[in-house]
Formats: structure tokens, C-alpha cells, sequence
């Protein structure tokens, strides 16, 4: 079972190598090796914030973390992973209690209101590796981006 284990890490650490390098910000085609099919929603993303400013932060333990701000706000961060990307959006306690009160966003108050409370507001997280997550994640960028 440990040769599984240490065979799976090894996988994983050579599709996530060119990311990995702390010395070296995420390039675009290093990006699109790691993410796969979900470069997609990436590639996507990044004309919708092209307004934004983009900052690569290399973090220990995590890698290459890409912190989003439109320039009032940190909107959200992103972390490439094999496949997949993760996000953490934020928004504010107003934010929070519009969203809860708009029946329109139904289907998003349960995730809503499992979000975690931080000091600058609140977090939800998104794992974007197809486009139902992907349509979520953009649904709510969108209140947020637009509030703010």
C-alpha cells in the first residue's frame, strides 16, 4: 500500500511540477499542463477579470496562490490543483444577508449560510472542474463584483 501511495505523489507531483517552482510565477501554458480540460474555465475567467489586479504569492504548503482585487476589495484567491482549480470567494456581511434574501439565489443559501466568517467577511469555496461549479462561481462573482 506504501508503494501506492508514494506512486500516486509522485503522479501528482509531476502534472502539478510546473507550478510548483517558487522561484518561477505560473506561466500560461504551465497552468494549462496542470489544469487539463478545467484550463477552459481558467482561461475563461481570466477576461473576466482582466480588469482586475492579479497578483502570483507564493505560499509554503500551498504553492502558487493568484489573490484577485478589483482594485476596492480582494474578490477572491485561486490555487491551481491537478484538474481543477480551487477558489475563495469573498464577500461582506452585507453582501451575505442580500444574497440570503434574494429568492432568486435559492439554490446558493444553504452554501450560503455554511460559508466561514473571517475578519474581512466571508469565504466560499469553489472546486471549478466542470460548468455547473464553474456558472456558481460566476453567478456570484458577478453580486460581488457589482456591490463593491
Amino acid at each position: 500500500m506504501v508503494g501506492m501511495e508514494t506512486c500516486i505523489a509522485e503522479k501528482i507531483n509531476s502534472i502539478m511540477k510546473p507550478i510548483l517552482d517558487p522561484k518561477e510565477t505560473p506561466k500560461k501554458t504551465a497552468i494549462k499542463a496542470v489544469l487539463g480540460n478545467s484550463f477552459q474555465f481558467y482561461d475563461d475567467l481570466e477576461k473576466i477579470i482582466k480588469h482586475c489586479k492579479k497578483e502570483w504569492v507564493f505560499l509554503k504548503g500551498t504553492g502558487w496562490v493568484l489573490f484577485v482585487n478589483n482594485g476596492k476589495k480582494d474578490m477572491f484567491y485561486l490555487i491551481p490543483q491537478s484538474n481543477y482549480f480551487l477558489i475563495s470567494l469573498t464577500f461582506s456581511e452585507k453582501e451575505r444577508k442580500d444574497f440570503l434574501n434574494d429568492q432568486e439565489l435559492q439554490s446558493f443559501h444553504a452554501d450560503i449560510e455554511g460559508t466561514s466568517k473571517f475578519s474581512e467577511g466571508y469565504a466560499m469555496q469553489f472546486a471549478i472542474n466542470d460548468e455547473e461549479v464553474y456558472s456558481r462561481f460566476k453567478i456570484l462573482f458577478s453580486l460581488v463584483n457589482r456591490s463593491t
